[in-house]
């Protein structure tokens, strides 16, 4: 399925996600925060997921532990305006296909989007 759900409680950063991706060809949803991005998988498919590390129901790592436990298995994509190194590290850890630090020119995070679309269909995870 190729459809992400932009999960981040900034509706404007959401927003402006959402219309980049689909200018690119790429439909996407937007959700504002760990429970309504959860109920927006359940309902819908989606093969993609960039989530906010901080938001306020919780955070992409809430997020993401949720997806595995309910066997979700897409990509994540985990971005926040306080990257760290160690916030990076936790991440790729915890499962994230990618980080990025806010503000990313939205080509980057185009050009992780397809990467994950192509990586997560040629192994048929889902």
């Amino acid at each position: 399925m190729r459809r992400a759900l932009i999960v981040d409680d900034d509706r404007i950063h959401a927003h402006m996600l959402v219309e980049g991706l689909f200018e690119w060809g790429v439909p996407a949803d937007a959700a504002g925060g760990v429970a309504e991005a959860l109920s927006s998988l359940r309902a819908r498919q989606h093969g993609l997921v960039v989530s906010d590390v901080r938001m306020d129901d919780g955070d992409g790592f809430d997020l993401l532990a949720a997806l595995r436990t309910e066997g979700i298995l897409v990509p994540v994509i985990l971005m926040s305006s306080f990257g760290t190194g160690g916030t990076h590290g936790r991440a790729m850890a915890a499962g994230a296909f990618a980080y990025l630090t806010k503000p990313f020119p939205l080509h980057e995070l185009l050009a992780l989007v397809e990467n994950a679309f192509g990586e997560y269909a040629s192994s048929k995870v889902r």
